[in-house]
């Protein structure tokens, strides 16, 4: 998962921002019964239920999600907790296609990664050969069915090392756990994706 591949995807996101080097996220707007809201709750160990409402309808409550293999209450890098309280999202990405969410989306290549390093690139997902950084975190395009489809999430969103990184939604694996994400099966995280925008709040609780 490590290993430095040689080319591709000329664009670089990071964690801090909705678009490519952009600012950190200061939307604020507190949802309404025209809003998005995602919500993580009814924590048992590693696993949660989760209830997608878009625009006061329900559009699925109550199924199964993994969390962080230590549960909630994220404090720092490699914890492998899921954080609590409210989340933004920055951008979409995926190795599939898009499946049709207008949200930016990014397409995840050979060379994407998400940089759990003491550097400069802490908390963002970098293109390798752009940036020439020789990246020791996630080679993303390996993390497959995972990162099939996924949100970056505006947590630790000033980036500052090590108070965490890569927290994403995303696909489940093989495990019954994360590291600390929140991952749905893939047909779930195809409907968040289609049915949710840039102003759609995530809340997690027990």
């Amino acid at each position: 998962m490590k290993k430095l591949t040689q080319w591709v995807l000329a664009t670089t996101l990071t964690f801090c921002g909705a678009s490519f080097f952009a600012a950190c996220s200061d939307n604020d707007n507190p949802v309404t019964e025209k809003g998005q809201l995602l919500e993580v709750y009814g924590v048992q160990g590693s696993k949660a239920k989760a209830r997608l409402t878009v625009d006061g309808k329900v559009l699925f409550s109550d199924i199964e999600v993994w969390i962080g293999k230590n549960g909630l209450g994220k404090t720092g890098e490699g914890d492998s907790k899921t954080p609590t309280g409210t989340l933004r999202p920055l951008s979409a990405f995926g190795i599939k296609p898009n499946p049709g969410t207008t949200m930016p989306y990014i397409d995840v290549k050979p060379t994407t990664y998400a940089c759990d390093d003491n550097c400069e690139y802490y908390n963002k997902i970098i293109d390798v050969v752009e940036t020439k950084h020789e990246c020791k975190g996630e080679e993303m395009y390996s993390y497959q069915p995972q990162y099939n489809y996924g949100i970056a999430t505006d947590f630790n969103k000033e980036c500052i090392y090590p108070n965490g990184s890569a927290i994403f939604i995303h696909v489940k694996g093989t495990k019954g756990y994360t590291g600390g994400c929140i991952a749905f099966d893939e047909d779930r995280m195809i409907e968040i994706l289609k049915n949710c925008d840039m102003s759609l709040v995530i809340t997690v609780k027990e």
